[in-house]
């Protein structure tokens, strides 16, 4: 069982793309088989808090008897965060798939490492495919980085992308003791121009609908030009995440595990 985490439907559609459409559900994880695993996708919610209560109930990190995932009776195998994210470089273009080598927080905590063999296995897997995937150290922000100022200064952490949510996932694999990896996809680069959505964040770093209206009216060109870079953004990532759903990229934990 590999757990799959998305911080929306839109972004987990790589996975929930695959199964029955009555099968999905934000509340139970949606299961998909392909080549002799499971995939589990699991919709955390918008934002670094929304992230770490999902995870962690999920994990069975909250108290006995409070694992939120599939009930398999053992913790999964592997997780896979997946969806998109901020450029914070120039090197970083619109609709480029990365995976995180570590992630930091704009918190201040300890810098995280993804595993090695899994992320190694995965870049590999979609070069061999034709698909370039460059290695990046990430970092997670409670809000979101709508302009160049406060991009310019998320980079000088020394991270290339930015994303609400895998720094708060990668803590819980690692005190589970799952190896874990992330997959994104650049959808803002780092002189995008988008809406400043921050006004309409809610306590949990999700979004207050009325107010993300609200905000989206009051720039329609710019919010029309973030839809439709996340749209081109999803078109890349949904081929990399299946052509790693149909690989034999997990097997490379039970070989590490082994020495």
């Amino acid at each position: 069982m590999i757990y799959v985490f998305a911080s929306s439907k839109m972004e987990a559609q790589p996975v929930l793309g695959l199964a029955q459409k009555d099968a999905h559900s934000k509340e139970t994880p949606v299961i998909v088989e392909r080549n002799g695993k499971q995939f589990a996708a699991i919709i955390t919610g918008m934002g670094m808090r929304n992230a770490k209560t999902k995870a962690e109930a999920t994990l069975g990190l909250t108290g006995a008897g409070s694992r939120g995932g599939p009930q398999t009776g053992d913790k999964p195998e592997a997780m896979l965060v997946i969806g998109l994210c901020g450029g914070l470089t120039e090197a970083m273009p619109e609709e480029g798939i990365v995976a995180y080598t570590d992630c930091l927080s704009a918190d201040n905590q300890p810098r995280l490492r993804c595993s090695p063999a899994l992320t190694n296995a995965i870049v590999e897997n979609l070069q061999t495919s034709g698909i370039t995937c460059d290695r990046v150290t990430g970092i997670t922000s409670p809000r979101i980085a709508s302009g160049r100022i406060e991009k310019v200064q998320l980079a000088k952490s020394g991270a290339s992308v930015v994303d609400m949510e895998s720094y708060e996932i990668l803590s819980a694999a690692a005190r589970a003791g799952v190896p874990a990896a992330v997959l994104r996809v650049v959808s803002d680069s780092l002189d995008a121009q988008m809406p400043d959505f921050n006004p309409a964040l809610d306590a949990n770093g999700g979004l207050n609908g009325r107010k993300a209206l609200g905000i989206a009216l009051g720039s329609p060109l710019k919010t029309l030009r973030l839809i439709g870079a996340n749209k081109r953004a999803m078109g890349r990532l949904t081929p990399a995440v299946r052509v790693i759903l149909h690989s034999n990229c997990f097997a490379v934990l039970k070989s590490s595990a082994g020495h």
